[in-house]
């Protein structure tokens, strides 16, 4: 759920308040050096789709490894 939808608003709210969370712990918590980021998938998730669930973990990989300058708060995988 990149984007709100009125189609889904449970999902959209849902969404907002991890995105409205990640911002709160990085504010709080991010000058100490812990990185707070968040994945968005756009896609209903499913092994040997553009939705695989080895693809979406290189993000969270990714954002583990990012060196602090670096850091990224959100990824949106919409598909490969």
């Amino acid at each position: 759920m990149p984007q709100p939808k009125a189609a889904y608003v449970s999902l959209s709210l849902g969404k907002a308040g991890v995105r409205t969370l990640v911002s709160l712990l990085d504010q709080e918590y991010g000058a100490a050096g812990v990185h707070v980021a968040g994945v968005t998938v756009a896609g209903a998730v499913a092994p040997g789709t553009a939705f695989d669930p080895d693809d979406i973990a290189e993000h969270y990989w990714r954002l583990h490894t990012q060196p602090r300058e670096q850091w990224e708060h959100e990824v949106v995988h919409e598909g490969s």
